[in-house]
């Protein structure tokens, strides 16, 4: 059952509905707001619109890093399984 939360990010505040619990809204709401934040703090002229974007680009870059790095894990655990298989299989020869 979706629940309401309400969040602030630079200083606006959001009405989320969603079905996680708060303390994950709360992590995920103080994670974005910690990005735009950095991101305000690097150039005081900038526009909230920009910080926005900018965030959600940052934001979807470390998506995509941590996907490629757990990809990459998944495929060295795989390769040497099959590795230690194929050696197992020989020695059992």
């Amino acid at each position: 059952m979706k629940q309401t939360y309400e969040v602030s990010i630079l200083g606006q505040k959001f009405v989320l509905k969603t079905e996680n619990d708060e303390d994950r809204v709360k992590r995920v709401a103080d994670y974005v707001n910690k990005v735009m934040h950095g991101i305000k703090t690097r150039s005081s002229t900038i526009s909230t619109q920009n910080i926005a974007i900018l965030g959600a680009l940052n934001i979807a870059e470390e998506l995509f890093s941590k996907d490629e790095r757990y990809r990459s894990s998944i495929e060295n655990w795989r390769d040497r399984l099959i590795d230690i298989c194929s050696d197992e299989d020989q020695q059992a020869s």
